[in-house]
């Protein structure tokens, strides 16, 4: 019958109608939780290994830190902790991370692919040689020199800006440098990212042509 049909017609509209709602909403949950502008999980070192999981201020296992995962000869520093007659202060919070000789930091991050963002995040010196660190997000990398020799303020801010080429990336901080003292490495503290708007080209041919009447008028007005 004619009723039935227009019955079944609404209900697979509606059907469709839900369908359609529900994929864009599924949509708009994936860029609200792609966007992560701040201090990373645990960006701040604030959460720190078990007791289990340390030698001192070596941390023994590779997955120790909640949200990150190291390799190589990483320490874990609490602010007021002295260094021969060096005292160790941190920018934010009671801990940072310090790397030696060619360790690294690294965590997984969800983005948005093709946006432009960059990373930030404090760090120090505290040896006398000079001090680099790479910071990367494949298949980009950057080398950021250390400035500033520790001091009671010798935190310095750095940022690395980069283009998202996948959904989930790895952000990767390592200290490349072989000194003599394997422990002799930056302190790392307060990672954050932050998302990159580019400006909009300008419409150069716009510009060109109202230079061009403007000119136009100021030779008729002469």
């Amino acid at each position: 019958p004619l009723s039935l049909s227009l019955a079944n017609a609404q209900r697979f509209f509606t059907m469709r109608a839900v369908t359609i709602l529900s994929v864009l909403l599924c949509a708009t949950c994936h860029i609200a939780v792609a966007v992560t502008d701040g201090l990373l999980p645990n960006g701040n070192f604030e959460l720190g290994p078990k007791a289990s999981d340390m030698n001192g201020t070596v941390v023994l296992r590779h997955n120790a830190i909640p949200e990150w995962e190291i390799s190589g000869f990483v320490e874990y520093i609490k602010s007021g902790q002295k260094q021969g007659d060096m005292l160790l202060v941190v920018p934010e919070g009671a801990f940072a991370v310090r790397l030696g000789n060619e360790a690294s930091i690294k965590q997984s991050v969800k983005v948005i692919k093709g946006m432009y963002y960059s990373i930030t995040f404090s760090a120090a010196r505290t040896c006398a040689q000079e001090e680099q660190l790479n910071v990367s997000v494949a298949p980009d990398s950057g080398v950021l020199p250390m400035q500033t020799l520790y001091s009671s303020n010798g935190w310095d801010s750095y940022a690395w800006a980069f283009q998202a080429l996948f959904d989930i990336i790895e952000i990767i901080i390592h200290n490349p440098g072989v000194e003599e003292d394997p422990a002799c490495g930056p302190l790392i503290d307060s990672i954050a990212i932050r998302t990159l708007y580019p400006p909009r080209a300008t419409n150069s041919k716009f510009f060109i042509n109202l230079h061009k009447r403007n000119e136009h008028k100021l030779g008729h007005g002469t």
